[in-house]
């Protein structure tokens, strides 16, 4: 019997998660077959420092996760990088997952909005353009690259998805609104209850 998983990596800062990463996450369940998705909020990155702690922001996309997705037990939270010393590197977490978990094959889930700057912006993007498997879905307002990775599956969506950004929420959130809805009511009285996202 064969043991070996294939496990999609959903990464992000999910700072905070909302309506448009549960979207890309029912794309991804509906749209691709895989035995686990991980989804992976980073830690500070070379050029972007995220500001909320890892734990609230793991903390809120289990609550998400739960509100949408109820009944789906292949949906995992993972600390991975959020415990890693020093700044984040997709390259650094797939040498990590292939040392821990080397019997597993493992697929990043990115936007067309990232997936042609693996080459040119990513850390080691070059062997991460030859060699790593990528799971693409449309963003909206960001047309599928020319410079694609060697190993790219294109989900063919039938939505026409959520352009929400993070940052957006965050200005709501600044002055005083809730989030909502485009954030869940679990996620928004989290973010109360922890003073989050203050002024």
């Amino acid at each position: 019997m064969d043991s070996r998983k294939k496990i999609v990596v959903f990464g992000g800062s999910f700072n905070p998660p909302h309506i448009g990463h549960a979207v890309a996450i029912e794309n991804l369940l509906r749209l691709f077959l895989c035995d686990e998705l991980w989804v992976m909020p980073s830690s500070d990155r070379r050029d972007k420092k995220i500001g909320v702690s890892g734990k609230d922001r793991l903390a809120m996309l289990d609550i998400m996760i739960s509100e949408f997705f109820p009944e789906v037990h292949i949906i995992k939270t993972s600390d991975l990088e959020i415990n890693r010393p020093g700044f984040t590197a997709t390259y650094d977490t797939l040498k990590e997952l292939e040392r821990f978990y080397p019997n597993d094959e493992f697929y990043f889930f990115i936007g067309t909005d990232a997936v042609g700057e693996v080459k040119e912006k990513w850390v080691k993007g070059d062997i991460l353009h030859e060699k790593t498997k990528f799971v693409v879905i449309n963003r909206p307002g960001a047309p599928l690259p020319e410079n694609l990775p060697k190993n790219v599956i294109l989900l063919q969506t039938e939505t026409s998805g959520f352009n929400i950004s993070s940052t957006f929420i965050r200005k709501l959130l600044t002055n005083g609104r809730t989030g909502m809805p485009y954030i869940t009511k679990g996620v928004a009285d989290y973010i109360n209850r922890e003073g989050l996202y203050r002024s």
